[in-house]
């Protein structure tokens, strides 16, 4: 029996400090929605084309997440910014509203 893909609201909703970890490692690149979709194709073991996924891990989803949670303790300076990233998420959340481009922009 195939189990259902987890979609980027499943990822919001599960693991809101997963994705914001992934924004604080893609230095504010990704987007809270982004970042969803980075750690859904993670966990479907699909790959992910974004720019920075593609860049940096060669489409490997899985890699860019395990990653920033390996690096999680570093999220402190301002561009990485664990504290920030995770407000991003929760208001995206709330309310639907994020960056239109690079959360730190």
């Amino acid at each position: 029996m195939r189990q259902t893909p987890v979609t980027r609201a499943d990822a919001l909703r599960r693991w809101p400090r997963i994705v914001a970890h992934v924004i604080a490692d893609s230095l504010g690149y990704a987007t809270p929605s982004l970042a969803a979709r980075i750690v859904a194709d993670a966990t479907n073991r699909s790959p992910n084309h974004c720019e920075w996924v593609d860049a940096c891990f060669h489409g490997d989803a899985k890699s860019a997440v395990g990653r920033a949670v390996r690096r999680r303790h570093r999220h402190r300076d301002f561009m990485a910014s664990y504290p920030n990233a995770l407000y991003l998420v929760r208001q995206y959340v709330l309310t639907g509203d994020e960056p239109l481009f690079a959360s730190w922009f």
